[in-house]
């Protein structure tokens, strides 16, 4: 008896879907392009440009650097008050590199 890959243990990939009437995958450049999926997410896409184009132009609009929030960090760098806490500094840099694998 055949049993399926274990795909934890290295097993690969899940298998393609296949056309159940004749047991071959089926192929996309031949997808129908006026299927209702196709249809409604034109319409969406048509119908968020303008809310698109509206948030494009606040990021733009919006400075990589703020200087309300780095002014009192030069400040207390340079009164020599500013402390880091070394425990959250670590539980940030550790969830980072968890959340890049």
């Amino acid at each position: 008896m055949d049993r399926p890959p274990n795909r934890e243990a290295g097993g690969g990939a899940p298998p393609a879907r296949q056309n159940e009437a004749n047991g071959r995958r089926p192929d996309p450049s031949t997808a129908s392009s006026s299927s209702p999926i196709a249809s409604a997410a034109g319409e969406f896409c048509g119908r968020n440009n303008g809310l698109i184009d509206q948030v494009r132009r606040i990021i733009e609009a919006t400075p990589e650097v703020r200087p309300e929030k780095v002014a009192p960090l030069l400040k207390a760098l340079g009164a020599g008050t500013y402390e880091i806490d070394a425990r959250e500094l670590a539980n940030i840099l550790i969830a980072e590199l968890l959340l890049k694998r």
